[in-house]
């Protein structure tokens, strides 16, 4: 698993070989979220979701932690993993979709 910082992320969106996943809950998601965030809310992500084994997972969550623990859980099952630093508390990108947008 790979830190990275908020303004890193903007790099990641649309870019095929990568999945951003936003482990928030659905009313967070739909505040505010990166542009093609995919809304995997953290509880049983596991479980409940086949995640694709030939992309980069970019994680992110409020500010980092729910991230930081789901990051390491997908690591330890083989993914590749990169998590944000400050979730989205931090992130000011350009394509930071707000509410409004949706």
């Amino acid at each position: 698993m790979t830190l990275l910082a908020a303004d890193q992320l903007d790099w990641y969106v649309g870019k095929p070989w990568a999945m951003i996943i936003d482990v928030r809950n659905r009313r967070e998601y739909e505040k505010g979220h990166v542009k093609g965030a995919v809304n995997l809310p953290y509880d049983h992500l596991l479980e409940r979701v086949c995640l694709p084994r030939d992309k980069i997972l970019v994680i992110c969550c409020e500010r980092g932690a729910a991230s930081m623990a789901e990051g390491k859980r997908l690591a330890e099952n083989g993914y590749e993993v990169k998590t944000v630093i400050g979730g989205m508390h931090a992130y000011r990108g350009k394509y930071l979709v707000m509410g409004e947008e949706l």
